[in-house]
C-alpha cells in the first residue's frame, strides 16, 4: 500500500502530468500570495488574493480526483471545481472545531491567565485539550473528505463517512499521509523565499500531497477492522 502510493505521482505519463499540474498550481498560487503580501496594507492586495483562488481550486480539484480514486481530472473542468468545492465544504465542517479551539487557547496563553469560568484549569491542560481536538479533527477529516469527493458533500457529513476510521488500514494510511504532508509543509516553512530550496520544497509538496491522497484513498477502500 505504501510503496504503491509513493510511486503513484510518477507511475505513468498521466500521473506525471497531473503531479506537474499540482506543482504549477502551487507555484502560481505562491507567487500570487507573495505579491499580495508585498502590497500590504494597500487594498490592491485583494486583486492577487482573488486570483490565487484559481490555483487553489485547481490544486484541490486535482488532489480530490486522486482521493476519489478516479485519477487527475482536467484542470479547467466542472469536475475539478466540484471536487474542490466538496473538499472545502467538508474541511470547513471538520476542521473548524480545531481552528476555533487553537485560536481560543492561544489567546488565553498569550494573556497568561485563565478566565474565572475555567478556574482550576491550567494552561498546560488547555494546550493538551487543543492538541487532542486538533488530532481528532485531522484524523476524521480524510475519511469524510474521501466520502465527499466520491459520493457528494452530504455523504461526507454523515456518520457513515467516518465509520472506516476504526480500521487498521485507515490508521496506517493516515499516519503515512500525515508524515508526508507535515514534512512537506515543514520544509516549505524552513526555506527562504525565491530560492532553489523553496522550489524544491514546493516540488516535494506537490509530490507529497498527491502521494498522501493516493495512500488515503487506498486506506479508505480497505475495510478490515482492528
Amino acid at each position: 500500500m505504501f510503496l504503491e502510493a509513493l510511486r503513484y505521482p510518477f507511475a505513468d505519463r498521466a500521473q506525471r502530468n497531473g503531479t506537474a499540474k499540482c506543482l504549477a498550481a502551487l507555484l502560481l498560487g505562491g507567487a500570487l500570495l507573495r505579491t499580495a503580501a508585498g502590497l500590504w496594507p494597500d487594498w490592491a492586495l485583494l486583486a492577487p488574493l482573488l486570483l490565487a483562488v484559481g490555483p487553489l481550486v485547481a490544486f484541490l480539484g486535482l488532489v480530490g480526483g486522486v482521493l476519489a480514486g478516479e485519477g487527475f481530472p482536467r484542470v479547467a473542468s466542472a469536475a475539478a471545481t466540484r471536487l474542490a468545492g466538496r473538499l472545502l465544504g467538508v474541511g470547513a465542517v471538520y476542521l473548524s472545531p480545531a481552528v476555533v479551539t487553537v485560536v481560543a487557547v492561544s489567546y488565553v496563553v498569550a494573556r497568561g491567565t485563565v478566565p474565572g469560568s475555567l478556574s482550576g484549569v491550567t494552561l498546560a491542560t488547555l494546550a493538551t485539550v487543543a492538541l487532542l481536538v486538533t488530532v481528532v479533527c485531522a484524523y476524521l477529516f480524510p475519511s469524510a473528505a474521501a466520502a465527499s469527493v466520491r459520493e457528494g458533500l452530504r455523504a461526507g457529513l454523515r456518520r457513515d463517512a467516518v465509520r472506516g476510521t476504526a480500521s487498521s488500514s485507515y490508521f496506517l494510511a493516515w499516519v503515512g499521509a500525515t508524515v508526508l504532508v507535515v514534512v512537506a509543509w515543514t520544509a516549505l516553512a524552513a526555506t527562504a523565499a525565491r530560492s532553489a530550496a523553496a522550489l524544491l520544497a514546493l516540488a516535494w509538496g506537490a509530490y507529497a500531497h498527491v502521494a498522501a491522497a493516493a495512500l488515503l484513498a487506498e486506506g479508505v477502500d480497505r475495510t478490515r477492522y482492528w
